[in-house]
């Protein structure tokens, strides 16, 4: 053990240690109290330490040094748990401090230095604040230390050498340690203890406070000394533990590591103190106190405490982590009367209670600081697991009005554990009748159930329903999961429609074109009902909107009162491109539900102030009902449904995530033109793969949704596909080829490269996706005499040069795909992302 000659020339033991490596140099990683970033989530931040600011002669205050309750047990388990997160027990290794217990047999006291410790089992927090308390030692520097030593506080991999040696008591540079003071309570408690020895004989130590000292710069006596006139007590203690400063390198490169002379341990000491607590020798950091923090169904969490700074009276702001991630700051101004006795009677006003949202259903860490302002540091008041249960799904129907041979129903579901807009359900009698997503704002759910969505309200017309009583039920999905589950019911009774029967009548009566806007007028009534129509809008083929006739006519009710003057259609579409159109218009014939055209018009849209957008009258339906192998071909059945428009859909299918079919969607099924009627029988995938290699294999099917244009995807299923007769393909090799490149302009992008297929002399086939869905397709055939010189026998027409139009500004991310022969699927050539303004 090292061994300095004392003043009165006796010699004492002390720890001198250098932390020679750069990974102590810099082990202050994981959550620096002290530096805790500012961020768009309203965090406080402090400043970092700053060399200049370093003193070798007053490292830190006896007041800070010597205040055995600066941290409680808890205090110090949550500093612990926030430092090192990520923090798991390895594979053979020793668990992390924040899980360290150790059986601790009792301590007795130390007249003039340490109290008495009783015998237990102990966490490393509650040794270190045990052991602090009993011996008058900062628990926070008691911290310090043990990072400083082994890097024991932060590391996510602690070895047993760390724990035998944690405080590096009776560990010498120049000789082995002691095995007597191995363990880790036995090193916090020797370290504390030999602290108050050097405090309680100040005179009998090399190093002395109130005068100058000569002190090394490194055990290497040639790097040489410096001259530093020690202040207080505390400082004095660090150099007889440390016996070494830093050398202008050291504090250089604050950080980092200096040169040969330099010497980390009191430069670390001082740095990883400011770092985590503030200045060693500055004002005082916030005080504080977490009473209860729990989790609620509904995605909430509630937190209630207090927090102040002891320099000042002002209330100071209480910060709430989750999961690492700043979640809000709210300013704990709230009167507690129960401070009082801690606070003085006129400074009580620093309590805090606030309740974060959108908090997922599960475990959740939830760190609460105190806010530093003016000197000192934030201050970590505590961290702590808190469980959010999840919330079942919740809803009302408002109304149930049964009329003839409809039922209007609107009301409002919500799953307290999602934030989206709420999908939902309506059924009668037990069959489905309507599913669709809330598209109405309550203000009044989502007041009451904080942190929710508030989309969640809705209001349709169940229409050919039969007379009599009907039993209509709600139901919504309990998410995360996918489960329905029933969230209200009513009962109502629904008349018969009127004898009147046949096809409707009214009239399109004008399409007036505007500055991007078409304004369109007519009426409809339907004889098999008194309810307002139905109607829906195509502009050049596209469906462009959709709803209710139901605009005030009176000429209307003056012509037919039985059914009044809720019959006009008076609606302006927005967002239309400028130039000629086509506009139809369509009324609902009940009760077989389909439309019937009610005749177009020619119309020419202007230049609008600003672009917009048709909304169509709801997404794609329908269904990939089957995939059946066979030899080398897969039999493909579906059926598909736009209620954007009559045509057939347009599909395309995937085999192995590479596209290898495509068309239309128009195979006879009658069963669903009985399910669906309106749109006829034409709606069928019926089609077959061939030239698939024998194996497993997944297909998936895409089906177009108008007017976007985006496919979406209806499911991918497994499928197994047997050899042909055929033994040989005559195949001779994989495509090759480059995809060079992808530059973006305005509203558009260029993609570039090449490819060459040994199995055939014809250009290669090509697929471009653009964020996922298919833009283009063609042959490659630009001319490329670079690629021809390469590869001599293929030609020059092996080019990919082709420009993609009416992209959105933005990024993107863009995918080309080359055909390989014989098999004729595609060869995924890569992503890469480009900005177009």
């Amino acid at each position: 053990m090292r061994s300095i000659r004392t003043k009165d020339g006796r010699r004492r033991p002390l720890r001198a240690t250098l932390a020679l490596v750069a990974s102590l140099a810099v082990a202050a990683g994981g959550l620096t109290i002290g530096t805790i970033a500012a961020g768009n989530d309203g965090s406080e931040s402090a400043s970092a330490a700053v060399a200049a600011n370093f003193d070798p002669g007053y490292i830190i205050s006896d007041a800070n040094f010597y205040n055995g309750s600066a941290m409680s047990a808890t205090s110090v388990q949550s500093f612990l748990n926030s430092v090192a997160p990520n923090c798991k027990q390895q594979s053979g290794g020793p668990v992390c401090l924040k899980n360290f217990v150790q059986s601790m047999s009792a301590i007795p006291a130390v007249s003039g230095r340490c109290a008495a410790i009783a015998a237990g089992s102990k966490s490393a927090a509650t040794m270190i604040a045990q052991v602090g308390a009993a011996c008058g030692i900062s628990q926070k520097v008691l911290l310090v230390l043990l990072q400083k030593e082994q890097g024991i506080v932060t590391t996510n991999a602690p070895t047993n050498y760390m724990y035998l040696h944690a405080t590096g008591f009776a560990c010498p540079d120049t000789a082995p340690c002691d095995p007597k003071y191995f363990g880790f309570g036995q090193q916090v408690y020797a370290a504390a203890l030999q602290f108050k020895r050097y405090q309680a004989s100040p005179t009998s130590w090399a190093y002395q406070a109130g005068r100058n000292n000569s002190i090394l710069y490194n055990p290497n006596a040639a790097c040489g000394r410096k001259t530093v006139y020690i202040q207080n007590a505390a400082t004095a203690g660090l150099y007889i533990y440390t016996p070494y400063t830093p050398n202008t390198a050291a504090m250089a490169n604050l950080y980092g590591t200096g040169d040969s002379c330099s010497a980390y341990g009191n430069r670390n000491f001082w740095r990883m103190y400011t770092d985590w607590f503030g200045s060693p020798t500055g004002g005082s950091s916030p005080i504080g106190f977490v009473d209860a923090q729990s989790g609620a169904a509904g995605g909430t969490i509630s937190v209630r405490g207090w927090t102040a700074d002891p320099d000042t009276t002002a209330p100071i702001k209480a910060q709430f982590y989750v999961d690492g991630v700043g979640k809000a700051s709210v300013l704990a101004d709230a009167t507690r009367a129960d401070l009082a006795g801690q606070l003085g009677a006129n400074n009580t006003a620093h309590g805090f209670q606030t309740t974060l949202t959108g908090i997922a259903p599960g475990s959740h860490n939830v760190c609460v600081f105190g806010i530093n302002v003016g000197p000192g540091a934030n201050t970590l008041l505590n961290c702590g697991d808190v469980t959010v249960p999840s919330s079942a799904p919740v809803g009302s129907l408002d109304t149930v009005t049964g009329g003839q041979g409809t039922i209007a129903v609107s009301g409002w579901a919500l799953d307290r554990d999602s934030s989206a807009a709420t999908a939902y359900k309506v059924q009668v009698d037990g069959v489905g009748a309507i599913a669709a997503t809330a598209d109405v704002q309550r203000a009044d759910i989502a007041a009451k159930y904080p942190g929710a969505s508030s989309t969640v309200g809705f209001s349709k017309t169940v229409q050919n329903v039969a007379a009599g009583t009907r039993t209509v039920s709600l139901w919504t999905q309990d998410r995360p999961g996918s489960v329905w589950v029933k969230v209200a019911q009513k009962a109502t009774t629904v008349t018969a429609k009127t004898g009147a029967t046949g096809a409707p009548r009214g009239s399109f009566e004008s399409a007036t074109g505007g500055a991007g806007t078409v304004a369109l007028k007519g009426w409809a009534i339907d004889p098999d009902t008194y309810a307002s129509v139905l109607y829906k809008i195509h502009v050049d083929g596209v469906g462009a909107a959709a709803g209710t006739a139901n605009a005030a006519r009176s000429d209307v009710a003056t012509a037919y009162p039985k059914w009044g003057s809720a019959h006009g259609l008076a609606t302006t579409l927005t967002g239309i491109a400028p130039g000629k159109h086509t506009v139809t218009v369509w009324w609902q014939d009940l009760p077989s539900g389909t439309y019937v055209s009610a005749g177009t018009k020619t119309v020419t849209v202007g230049t609008p102030p600003s672009s917009g957008a048709t909304g169509g009258s709801g997404p794609v339906t329908g269904a990939f009902e089957q995939a059946t192998g066979g030899a080398g071909t897969v039999a493909i059945t579906g059926w598909a449904i736009d209620p954007d428009r009559y045509d057939p859909v347009l599909y395309k299918i995937h085999v192995d995530g590479v596209g290898a079919a495509a068309g239309t969607a128009n195979a006879a099924r009658s069963d669903i033109a009985s399910s669906h009627p309106g749109w006829g029988s034409d709606v069928g995938l019926a089609t077959t793969l061939t030239g698939i290699a024998p194996g497993t294999h997944t297909v998936t099917v895409w089906y177009q949704d108008l007017p976007s244009g985006t496919y979406v995807s209806f499911g991918t299923k497994s499928v197994t596909v047997t050899a042909t007769s055929s033994t040989s393909t005559g195949k001779t090799g994989a495509v090759y080829g480059a995809y060079d490149g992808v530059t973006g302009g305005r509203g558009t992008a260029r993609v570039t490269g090449w490819a060459i297929d040994p199995d055939t002399f014809a250009p290669v086939k090509y697929k471009i996706h653009v964020d996922g869905v298919g833009a283009t397709a063609g042959s490659a055939d630009t001319v490329r005499t670079d690629v021809e010189k390469v590869h001599p026998g293929w030609g020059s027409d092996v080019g990919l040069d082709v420009s993609l139009t009416g992209l959105t500004a933005g990024k993107h991310t863009v995918r080309v795909w080359y055909q390989e022969l014989p098999g004729g699927v595609y060869k995924d050539f890569g992503t890469k992302t480009v900005t177009v303004s």
